[in-house]
């Protein structure tokens, strides 16, 4: 039976390498099938959730704006989709959906890779408090790190987010998006990410003002050279972009729809031919 797979979000996800390296490990593994890329509108979700349930997808990936939308419709969470009510990854048993989120672990596989998984006593910032950020924050905490910070430009919204992960490791609070609040918590921090759209000209910081030993993650991948990342390069600081991470995340996808662990070099060759 062939395999086939989707990847649902807003129009961005036209653009998305996904369909490229899950096909590549597709093929690694000997495994017939595709990917394709489905970009909805807000009104059409009701209609692609039905197809899933209709079975015209072994399983998809989810990706902004409707993760905790799927997550709404799913019959099961499983892992760390039940703490964070995001979901990125769906699997299709019987009629059922099943949710689960692997840019958690994703994150910090990302980290490990780069040498970059910062130190227990680090004080992280995050930057976003949307679906990519709650499992970026998650993922640290797990890490382990000291402390969180959380930024948004709403900050009801980092508070929120900040509140419903305090209990799972080390003291989460929130700040406002503003260049005071944010220095002073990027004066002791020891990691950076951001998880938002954001370039570099809308951080409300400077690279050079960073402490010496500050890791700079950006959870974007494109476009490439990410300007975050070659600011902080430049600035003597280790930095690295997202695109680890999407390996990682879609590894552990891949992983759950065919019980086979893809080969990770082939899925990094095909990310990179697709980014360049």
């Amino acid at each position: 039976m062939t395999l086939r797979l989707c990847v649902a979000g807003g129009p961005q996800v036209r653009t998305s390498p996904s369909a490229t390296v899950h096909e590549a490990a597709m093929r690694a593994c000997g495994i017939e099938g595709s990917y394709e890329l489905r970009a909805l509108r807000d009104d059409e979700l009701p209609r692609f959730i039905a197809e899933l349930r209709g079975g015209r997808y072994r399983g998809c990936n989810v990706t902004m704006p409707f993760k905790p939308h799927v997550a709404a419709a799913c019959d099961a969470l499983v892992g760390d989709a039940a703490m964070l009510d995001a979901v990125n990854t769906v699997s299709v048993e019987a009629g059922r959906l099943m949710g689960a989120n692997t840019d958690v672990a994703g994150f910090v596989a990302g980290l490990d890779d780069a040498g970059l998984r910062p130190e227990p006593d680090a004080r992280a910032v995050v930057l976003g408090a949307g679906g990519a950020a709650a499992a970026v924050i998650l993922a640290l905490l797990r890490a382990p790190v000291a402390a969180v910070t959380v930024i948004a430009r709403r900050p009801d919204t980092a508070r929120d987010v900040a509140r419903r992960l305090r209990g799972q490791g080390a003291a989460v609070s929130a700040a406002r998006w503003d260049r005071a609040e944010t220095m002073a918590a990027l004066g002791t921090a020891g990691i950076v990410v951001n998880a938002t759209p954001a370039g570099l000209d809308e951080m409300p910081f400077d690279v050079r003002d960073l402490p010496p030993s500050c890791t700079v993650a950006d959870v974007r991948y494109r476009p490439r050279p990410v300007d975050l990342v070659v600011a902080a390069a430049e600035a003597g600081l280790a930095a690295v972009d997202g695109a680890g991470m999407l390996v990682r995340q879609a590894a552990l996808s891949f992983e759950i729809w065919t019980g086979v662990a893809p080969p990770l070099d082939v899925m990094r060759a095909a990310l990179e031919a697709a980014l360049t």
